[in-house]
Parts: C-alpha cells; sequence; structure tokens
C-alpha cells in the first residue's frame, strides 16, 4: 500500500505540474496576483468559519470533548490529509491523536473520530446529488454525463458499504482502533476493545449521528461558497449554484481517487474537467485549485507544528516505559 501511495503522489505530481505548464504558467500566475492578500485572507478567513461548523459535529459525537480542541483535532486532521503524502486513514489518526492529547480519553477520540467522518461521508452523499442535479438541468445530454454519473454511482456504492461496515462490523474497527492506539503499544489491546465499546456507544444514538451528518451538509455548503470565491476573486463570473455543483462533483472524483495523497493531480484534471462544464477558462479553474492548495497549506502547517510541539511534550513528561 505504500508503494502505491508513493506512485501514486509521483504521478499526481507530475500531472498537476504537466497541466499547469500546458494550460500556461503565466496566465495561471497572473490570475493568481489579481487574488491579493486580502483576497487570500478572506478565502482562509471563511475556512476557518467552516472548521467551526466541522467541528460542532464533531462535539456531538465526541461528549465532553472541549469545542476548541476539536476545532484543534480537526485542523490537524485536515493538515496530515491534504498537505501530507498519507492517505485519509492518516489524518484522521493524527487528529484523534490530537484531541487525546487535548484531554480526551484516547478510545473515545478514535471512536469518535471514526464516527465524524462516517458523518461526513453520509452529509456527503446529498450534496453530490444536488450538484448532479444542477448539471442534468444545465445539460442533460453532454458528454460528461455518463461518466460523471459512474463516478457518482461508485460514491454512493462506497458509502452504502461504509454504513454497512459500522453496522456489522465490529471485528474491522476494533482492528482500526488497535492499530492507531499501537503507538501506545504497551496497552494497544485494552485501548481497541474501549475504542470498540465507545463506537457502539456513539451508533446507539442515531440523532446524533443524524444531526452531526446535517452540520457536515452544512460544511459541504461551505465547500462550494469557497469555489465561488475564489473564481469571483480570480475574475470569473459564475452563479453560486454553479460551484455548489462543482465542488459536488469535485468531492466525488476525489472520493474515488481515495489512493492518491491529497487528490494531487486528481483535483487539478477536476478542476478544469468540471469547471468547464460550467463554462470557466481552464486557467481560471487551475487557479481555484491552486488556490484552496495555498489555503490548506496556510491552515494545516502550524496545526501539525502545535501537533507536534505538544506530542513533544508529552513524551518528554511521560515516564519511560518498559
Amino acid at each position: 500500500m505504500k508503494r502505491t501511495a508513493l506512485l501514486a503522489t509521483i504521478a499526481g505530481v507530475g500531472l498537476a505540474v504537466g497541466l499547469v505548464a500546458w494550460l500556461g504558467a503565466g496566465k495561471i500566475w497572473h490570475a493568481l496576483l489579481a487574488v491579493g492578500w486580502g483576497g487570500f485572507a478572506l478565502i482562509v478567513g471563511w475556512q476557518f468559519l467552516v472548521f467551526v461548523v466541522l467541528a460542532t459535529a464533531w462535539r456531538l459525537l465526541c461528549p465532553g470533548g472541549r469545542w476548541h480542541v476539536l476545532v484543534w483535532g480537526r485542523l490537524v486532521r485536515e493538515g496530515g490529509t491534504n498537505i501530507l503524502p498519507f492517505s485519509e486513514a492518516g489524518g484522521i489518526a493524527f487528529g484523534a491523536s490530537a484531541v487525546a492529547l487535548g484531554g480526551v480519553r484516547l478510545p473515545r477520540a478514535i471512536a469518535s473520530s471514526l464516527a465524524d467522518v462516517a458523518a461526513e461521508f453520509i452529509g456527503e452523499i446529498p450534496f453530490i446529488l444536488f450538484g448532479l442535479l444542477i448539471l442534468l438541468s444545465r445539460d442533460p445530454k453532454g458528454s460528461a454525463l455518463w461518466p460523471v454519473l459512474a463516478g457518482v454511482g461508485l460514491v454512493l456504492a462506497g458509502g452504502v458499504a461504509l454504513i454497512w461496515a459500522e453496522r456489522h462490523s465490529a471485528r474491522l474497527f476494533h482492528a482500526i482502533g488497535r492499530r492507531i492506539a499501537a503507538r501506545w503499544a504497551w496497552r494497544a489491546q485494552k485501548e481497541a476493545d474501549a475504542v470498540q465499546h465507545e463506537f457502539e456507544l456513539v451508533f446507539s444514538a442515531p440523532r446524533r449521528i443524524g444531526a452531526a451528518a446535517g452540520l457536515h451538509f452544512l460544511g459541504w455548503l461551505g465547500g462550494g461558497a469557497t469555489v465561488w470565491l475564489c473564481y469571483w476573486l480570480l475574475g470569473g463570473k459564475i452563479g453560486l449554484l454553479s460551484c455548489m455543483a462543482i465542488e459536488a462533483l469535485l468531492s466525488a472524483a476525489l472520493a474515488v481517487a481515495f489512493l492518491v495523497p491529497a487528490g494531487l493531480g486528481v483535483q487539478e484534471v477536476s478542476y478544469v474537467v468540471i469547471g468547464q462544464l460550467f463554462g470557466m477558462p481552464a486557467h481560471l479553474s487551475i487557479g481555484v485549485s491552486l488556490l484552496r492548495r495555498a489555503r490548506d497549506i496556510v491552515i494545516g502547517a502550524p496545526a501539525l507544528a502545535s501537533w507536534q510541539l505538544a506530542e513533544t511534550r508529552r513524551l518528554r513528561s511521560e515516564p519511560r516505559r518498559a
């Protein structure tokens, strides 16, 4: 799996660089300069508001977790997923570790992280369908319709499989919990049992899952608003609903290409292809993708650095164990 991820990362970077060169680095650069520092600060600030919503969803599934700790954990999770060459599972592990350092018991941190990812996926499904309906209303017989439908079908199938696994596969989540807890190897088995217990408690309250999924749906809508803001700052004239559809279809593409760390290359190509369906020039769509990656770095890098600092302090303060 590590070799596959490495090859996918190399291929993604090459694809992204090649696409920028092919479309014209000069045009893309001038478009980005038009945004300015003020515009970029607006994008980053809006994303922080979205994270507030996402952390609130996580808090519903993590009783006793302090809100600011969950905001920090969410930032660490996103940083690990979006700017480091790891799969999404790595980002989940980082976020769980962060909230455990913030005072949440490790089993609850892990179980609530897994439940939050599930709620996010459940909230993503209606958002993707919403984007598909907007695309169908614009171009019901377009050439891109069937590839988009195929991608949406794969995402929906993955969602059904995930929900089934969460309800029926205790062994799977026991193994996931044990693996994340392996950094505390002396108690990994015990913690894995506790993770399974916490996970069952979370899913015994379907209203909490539903409420968290609803908040995640709002978070996805916030992501669509980010796309509109980026296009607007770059000079693109496009409606808010069209940007919602672009973000929805992009999220479907990234979900299918989950093996590619940070969606390198996949995100850029998807923005170009989907953006053209809604009349956006390719160089502006690449600019949106680059703004998104720059935003992720500005937000995620400090969060990851603070997490590593907290981990270092913990290791220094803990007594040595055999």
